[in-house]
């Protein structure tokens, strides 16, 4: 497999990183692994550790799934989601805009729950769980930040890592971030040729340039025996192509 995937990244050019782990009941397999360490622009790819921090804050009792927000005109953001262009007034539960957030990558809710949890706070439980390059520096749609060099940080063993946390005992309201996980939209890069029966628990990203699909591959042959896969890229110039490579990526992986 290893061999494969290498292929079919090296065709790409820009950069690319690919992390695969088999969570084997005797331990973790590393089955890829290409520039795992390469530091890339997080893109959405963060909103997996900001939902990570809600959900230690919801078990902390600092915050609860069933409160409402109103969303705010200054909240509102445009790109991703829908909460930028629904009517005044709308109070969408905690619950609403973490799920907002994972499954439609919705912008706006991204924006509350982090200014909710705080970026340093995020931070600080990511180190806190070894994720020592994954870092958030902006909000969501900051563009002025990203040209002046802030921006979110990660990398394909970093959020290996983070994914596997999922198949143990380790993070509070695991059921509940699972579930809204599984209903990811987009099924257009890893999982194209799987088919959307097949479980997969997972966050997509993209910017000009970038794309990243990272997640938990639950193999209808062996459901219990999970595949961790991580796959970022950057400095891409077809992003068409690019979408294409990593479903023949997720193709190879999963006929494995």
């Amino acid at each position: 497999m290893q061999a494969e995937v290498e292929r079919e990244l090296a065709r790409l050019g820009g950069k690319t990183a690919c992390v695969v782990v088999r969570m084997a009941e005797g331990g973790p397999e590393e089955l890829v692994t290409r520039n795992a360490d390469m530091v890339f622009p997080a893109a959405s790819l963060i909103k997996v550790p900001l939902l990570i921090e809600v959900a230690r804050q919801v078990e902390f009792g600092l915050l609860s799934w069933e409160t409402r927000y109103t969303v705010s005109d200054a909240a509102r953001v445009g790109s991703d989601g829908v909460l930028a262009d629904i009517s005044l007034g709308l109070q969408p539960t905690l619950r609403d805009l973490a799920h907002l957030m994972i499954t439609i990558s919705d912008n706006t809710a991204s924006n509350m729950l982090l200014d909710l949890v705080g970026m340093e706070t995020v931070n600080t439980t990511m180190r806190n769980l070894g994720l020592m390059a994954t870092r958030i520096e902006r909000r969501f749609i900051d563009f002025e930040a990203r040209k002046a060099g802030r921006d979110n940080w990660t990398t394909a063993a970093d959020m290996a890592l983070l994914f596997s946390f999922f198949c143990t005992e380790l993070l509070p309201c695991k059921d509940i971030m699972l579930e809204m996980l599984l209903r990811q939209n987009d099924y257009t890069i890893l999982p194209a040729y799987w088919g959307e029966d097949v479980p997969f628990a997972h966050k997509t990203g993209g910017l000009p340039g970038i794309i990243h699909d990272a997640g938990i591959l639950y193999p209808p042959n062996e459901p219990d025996v999970p595949l961790i896969i991580a796959v970022l890229t950057s400095d891409q110039v077809d992003e068409p192509l690019t979408r294409l490579t990593l479903a023949r990526v997720g193709r190879i992986i999963y006929s494995r």
